[in-house]
């Protein structure tokens, strides 16, 4: 009996490791990546440059998408139509979003956000009503 039940364990075993390698032969090997297949863009070029040499007539802000304080901080300054530039750090990828993260530290050494540059020279950093009203009088 105990036979039986080795024999019928490695027939149901055998079935499972056949339908197992189909399976795998079914399935459409990945795509390489190829020439022609373009790579994503990563932010805008001009707000890169800019976010590297910031040097602008109004404001510009170091953000992220998700960031409320960064929201906040732009809709103020909007509602006060004081117009601002605003660069999000994760629109870019690899390089490009380490070397704005680096930009960042200069002015903000912990690294957070939003970071706005006056064009008065001014750094604010975060939502800091009472900072960006003086600084929108000069």
């Amino acid at each position: 009996m105990n036979t039986i039940h080795i024999v019928v364990a490695a027939g149901i075993l055998a079935l499972i490791l056949v339908a197992v390698m189909i399976m795998k032969k079914s399935k459409p090997a990945p795509e390489e990546p190829s020439e022609e297949t373009e790579k994503p863009e990563c932010g805008d070029p001009a707000l890169y440059e800019l976010g590297m040499n910031p040097v602008s007539d109004k404001p510009i802000m170091y953000a992220l998408t998700t960031c409320l304080h960064c929201k906040n901080t732009k809709k103020f300054l909007e509602e006060n139509h004081y117009e601002v530039t605003v660069i999000h750090l994760d629109d870019y990828c690899d390089s490009q979003r380490s070397d704005l993260m680096e930009k960042v530290r200069k002015y903000n050494p912990r690294g957070t956000f939003p970071v706005v540059l006056m064009p008065n020279g001014k750094v604010i950093v975060g939502f800091r009503k009472l900072l960006l009203e003086e600084a929108m009088s000069k």
